[in-house]
């Protein structure tokens, strides 16, 4: 943040209460791999009342759409990715919410979108501040590898004009805040650090020594990583006559996912942080895994990655764009692995074993993320959302 005379600072206004708009729950920790809720939360937990707005499609309008319209454009493509959020119908639906949520609410400081698709321009002079991972265009540019459709062309459009009519943009890694400076460059865009997902604190005294004696490799991923998991177990069989006390615990796929596995892997399936016997199974296979692995080129499950890392686990993952921009080139917590094939998985894995500082490793990997606290993210966001309020 730029310096400011100390009466100016003194003179700065103060935020109170915010408008937050989510696509979902934000009550519910299971919304969006869990960041409405700790977002929210953590405003909350710092004195600052916090309306929460859901503006996602009621279930049953996105079941009637996807059993008729959807089911009609993905008989021309199968990739479509113009769910019932991001039709011309909805962005209007969501603008009447956002219109009464604002006459609604009328002290709160600023308006807050957890996405890049919305914003209250032109409802009431408040302060409009967009949060999220990446922007839709981004999404096709980097993720897709194809160009938008007709109709996701019009969502493009439509984002895009809510992205220029904002004031501030929190993208949460650096290399879609490089992405939108570039976009947007009248716009005002900061990387504010990323940030851990965690309901437990860890603690290294007890984590550590569990896990120099573990033989335990954890995966974390939903079905999209599914050719990461089926290399990893392929490595599994690999590595397990050597090592007979061998596990691996996949979080995020079932079993019947896979056509057969080999003794020694589970699947847990997806895991909820909301109910207590899931809670304490995933914290409990972070507290005893051996070492992380998920070497999906492109995207590796970054938040579940940075959470393995809290629970000072060194992590084997691809190196791709968003990791290196965070962590760098050369990580002192694990191993990249710059190819998804059983051999190099194998060979990463018994670097890491056979690692004479594992201990190290384990406190690197921690060290390495321990800044990125809700609680340090928050303040920032609320600094600039101050300073912006200076400035009117």
């Amino acid at each position: 943040m730029t310096a400011q005379p100390l009466k100016q600072r003194m003179d700065m206004q103060k935020v109170k209460e915010v408008n937050v708009f989510t696509t979902g729950d934000s009550a519910d920790i299971r919304t969006w791999s869990n960041v409405p809720y700790f977002f929210t939360e953590t405003l909350i937990s710092k004195g600052i009342k916090v309306n929460r707005i859901d503006i996602y499609p009621k279930p049953f309008l996105t079941k009637l759409y996807d059993n008729s319209i959807l089911f009609l454009f993905k008989k021309f493509n199968t990739n479509t990715t113009y769910l019932l959020h991001r039709t011309l119908f909805h962005f209007f639906y969501s603008r009447w919410i956002i219109r009464r949520a604002t006459r609604k609410f009328k002290k709160a400081d600023a308006n807050i979108f957890l996405s890049f698709s919305y914003s209250s321009a032109g409802y009431k002079n408040k302060l409009s501040v967009l949060f999220s991972d990446w922007t839709y265009e981004h999404r096709f540019a980097y993720f897709e590898g194809r160009k938008p459709g007709f109709f996701e062309k019009g969502c493009i459009r439509r984002e895009n004009r809510q992205i220029q009519k904002s004031d501030l943009l929190l993208p949460l890694f650096p290399g879609i805040a490089d992405f939108m400076k570039e976009r947007y460059p009248d716009k005002k865009v900061f990387y504010l650090g990323n940030v851990i997902n965690s309901v437990y604190e860890a603690d290294a005294s007890v984590i550590i020594e569990k896990k120099c004696q573990s033989q335990s490799l954890l995966f974390v991923g939903s079905k999209k990583y599914m050719d990461a998991a089926r290399s990893l177990i392929d490595s599994f069989g690999m590595l397990k006559p050597e090592y007979p006390g061998l596990s691996l615990d996949i979080i995020g796929i079932d079993s019947a996912d896979f056509s057969d596995l080999p003794e020694g892997v589970m699947c847990h399936g997806y895991l909820d942080k909301g109910d207590n016997a899931d809670r304490q199974l995933y914290y409990g296979l972070l507290e005893n895994a051996r070492m992380f692995i998920n070497t999906s080129a492109k995207w590796g499950a970054f938040s579940a990655t940075i959470e393995a890392m809290y629970f000072y686990i060194p992590v084997i993952v691809a190196p791709y764009n968003e990791f290196i921009k965070t962590f760098g080139k050369e990580i002192g917590f694990g191993a990249f692995c710059e190819t998804n094939t059983p051999d190099l998985i194998t060979t990463k894995i018994k670097e890491i074993f056979n690692a004479p500082n594992y201990d190290s490793l384990c406190m690197n990997s921690h060290n390495a993320v321990k800044q990125y606290t809700w609680s340090a993210y928050i303040d920032k966001v609320i600094a600039r959302i101050e300073e912006e309020l200076g400035e009117c």
